[in-house]
């Protein structure tokens, strides 16, 4: 998911990014991180989330939504006008981590593994995860190595064979 951004930490995670706006009404289309993006399907409303850039962050109630191809259209309180919503393009749209269900013993958040060190299935190590993004199709982690290069990985099964919570560690093979 997304790096650390001013307005977020821990408490908060990334859900999606808002695209363009919709009409005269004052909707915005979001686009979920995950393709499923079921987390605003269980949500009553109003519900509190947070929205950032790279500049900052602030807290708005989401007033109101309807699922959409690809996404949703989105409403906030209070920001109806559509020179107001345009100005939310781009932004990231973050949901309290507490009102999340508890993750499986093998799951885990992206944005968890930032700082975590970096092996291959052989034991050396390749660096330590520096930050993560989405690509449109999956998450990446950016890992600088340990000799001044930086990789990056898809965050999927195929790569990441381990990853150990307690040690902050996770192991991979990146296919070079």
């Amino acid at each position: 998911m997304a790096p650390h951004l001013p307005g977020t930490g821990s408490d908060w995670l990334a859900f999606g990014i808002l695209r363009r706006p919709h009409g005269t009404k004052g909707e915005i289309f979001l686009l979920p991180y995950n393709g499923c993006g079921t987390r605003l399907k269980h949500s009553a409303l109003p519900t509190r989330v947070r929205l950032a850039d790279a500049t900052s962050g602030r807290d708005v109630d989401v007033a109101g939504y309807r699922p959409v191809s690809a996404g949703y259209l989105v409403r906030f309180e209070g920001i109806a006008e559509r020179e107001s919503v345009a100005a939310l393009v781009g932004q990231e749209l973050y949901f309290p981590r507490a009102s999340f269900a508890p993750l499986a013993a093998a799951e885990f958040y992206v944005e968890d593994i930032v700082g975590y060190e970096v092996f291959r299935p052989d034991g050396q190590k390749l660096g330590r995860v520096s930050g993560t993004f989405w690509n449109g199709a999956q998450d990446v982690m950016t890992i600088a190595g340990e000799d001044g290069v930086e990789r990056l990985l898809p965050v999927v099964e195929e790569y990441v064979r381990s990853l150990d919570h307690e040690h902050r560690s996770l192991v991979v093979d990146p296919h070079d």
